[in-house]
């Protein structure tokens, strides 16, 4: 006997609209939808019946550049308690995050619904440092190597491919050919340009600060060949050139134009700089601090005892990576980004969220798309952030007609929120149940679960 459930009197986004609909409902039947309406709704006899009272329902959010492999348990129930329902794993050796993806779809596991791309697909080169490296990466040492090493990531059926940093040109174009659009193909660019991927057919570019990079910076600031992320000085550059970048220079413009008329998705990852918005001293008394997963933890600070100790606050530190001391405006660099993804929203473009979620420690999982669509919001407005975590992620991962839309056949993967989004992004915040695949949750329950970060103190001391 099917198993229905009424939510009725809501106010409805449905993941495609500009506002709430008032007097809205919804008919979930097992996992699905299976209408949806406004007035008077018409249920199944003995279907359950919830009043929301006014509540807004929303789709569960999507996030599509998470790292599961780093984060723990704790940190995939986040995704729920946050109102993340569905993630995208871009980047972990493919039997563990096949076996994550197992565990949560048995229900053996708490969290999203998982997605996964299998391993960041490098060149010879190393991109990252350990602990990342080994559970991570995967070389791809020539073109005539690309069948090797991605025909078995399309036979186990993964979800995309991602093209890593170190990756060159010619190889990363033999990729994008040889997958020959059967899933989408995303880079996180260094060595191979944003133009020669976006010119050989590339469906997404990851973090708007970086891949898009050589293509938009002044000259000075250009990386030179075989950059590497774990140097001081590719750090640097990333920020002078973002502080000094002219998005009106032709090359810019022929960038953005470009991935507007193809649809190339840039999955934004604004919030790993949420630091440089907010401040230090106003992080350090974030309450997300209070929620930065136990696995995180760990590795933040094995990472920073190996590096000569942990010092003050080192848990929302990063060690091992390109940057430190900076004395220009690494704000300025921040807004800039900002200004590139509504240029490129302005030109039709296709923006996704995505957060890079366990690879950094704070914000943590799930809280960090939150995080991600206040800055969303500030760059293109808080319906269009809404759609980019919602059906427009979905239409890029190729899962529109299972998540990201309110609409009969999508799984009931929805939020109940007491408050207005669409009015102020930070009402997400107000979130009060959560609901995956029909099954409800009650996110003030999961996050009494999560071992709280001895490091976070209200008041900052």
């Amino acid at each position: 006997m099917a198993d229905y459930t009424l939510l009725k009197n809501s106010r409805l986004f449905d993941g495609n609209g500009d506002s709430l609909v008032p007097d809205s409902w919804v008919l979930i039947n097992d996992d699905r939808i299976s209408a949806v309406g406004h007035g008077n709704p018409t249920a199944p006899q003995g279907s359950r019946i919830v009043d929301v009272a006014g509540q807004a329902v929303l789709p569960g959010l999507i996030d599509t550049h998470v790292h599961t492999l780093l984060m723990g348990d704790e940190g995939m129930r986040l995704f729920i308690a946050a109102g993340v329902t569905a993630a995208r794993d871009c980047g972990g050796k493919l039997e563990a995050v096949k076996a994550v993806q197992r565990a949560l779809a048995s229900g053996e596991k708490l969290g999203p619904r998982l997605y996964v791309c299998g391993p960041l697909l490098q060149g010879t080169v190393q991109s990252l440092p350990e602990p990342f490296a080994s559970v991570m990466l995967e070389s791809v040492p020539s073109p005539d190597a690309v069948p090797d090493k991605v025909k078995p990531l399309l036979e186990n059926e993964v979800d995309c491919i991602k093209l890593y940093f170190s990756l060159p040109a010619e190889t990363g174009r033999r990729i994008i050919s040889y997958v020959g659009g059967k899933v989408p193909v995303t880079g996180h660019l260094g060595w191979m340009r944003a133009s020669e991927a976006v010119d050989a057919g590339i469906n997404g570019l990851e973090h708007a600060s970086i891949s898009p990079f050589q293509d938009i910076c002044p000259l000075q600031h250009q990386w030179g060949p075989n950059p590497s992320m774990m140097t001081r000085e590719w750090g640097q550059k990333l920020r002078q050139g973002w502080e000094e970048a002219d998005l009106a220079a032709p090359a810019t413009r022929a960038l953005i134009d470009t991935m507007a008329q193809r649809q190339v998705a840039l999955g934004t990852l604004l919030s790993v700089d949420w630091m440089t918005w907010s401040g230090f001293d106003a992080t350090r008394r974030d309450l997300d601090r209070c929620y930065i997963p136990p696995a995180v933890l760990a590795r933040h600070r094995a990472m920073a005892e190996a590096l000569g100790g942990p010092g003050e606050d080192w848990d929302l530190r990063l060690p091992g990576f390109g940057g430190g001391e900076h004395s220009g405006n690494p704000r300025k660099a921040l807004e800039k980004q900002l200004d590139f993804c509504r240029l490129l929203h302005s030109a039709g473009g296709l923006i996704v969220g995505g957060t890079d979620a366990g690879g950094v420690s704070m914000p943590p999982p799930g809280f960090s798309l939150l995080r991600e669509l206040e800055l969303l919001s500030i760059s293109m407005g808080r319906a269009a952030a809404l759609r980019a975590v919602t059906s427009q992620a979905a239409r890029y991962l190729r899962k529109h007609n299972d998540i990201g839309s309110i609409a009969p056949g999508r799984f009931a993967d929805l939020l109940l929120v007491n408050g207005d989004p669409l009015s102020d992004i930070r009402d997400l915040r107000k979130l009060i149940t959560v609901y995956k695949g029909g099954v409800e949750f009650k996110p003030a329950e999961i996050l009494a679960g999560i071992p709280a970060n001895p490091n976070y103190r209200p008041d900052g001391a």
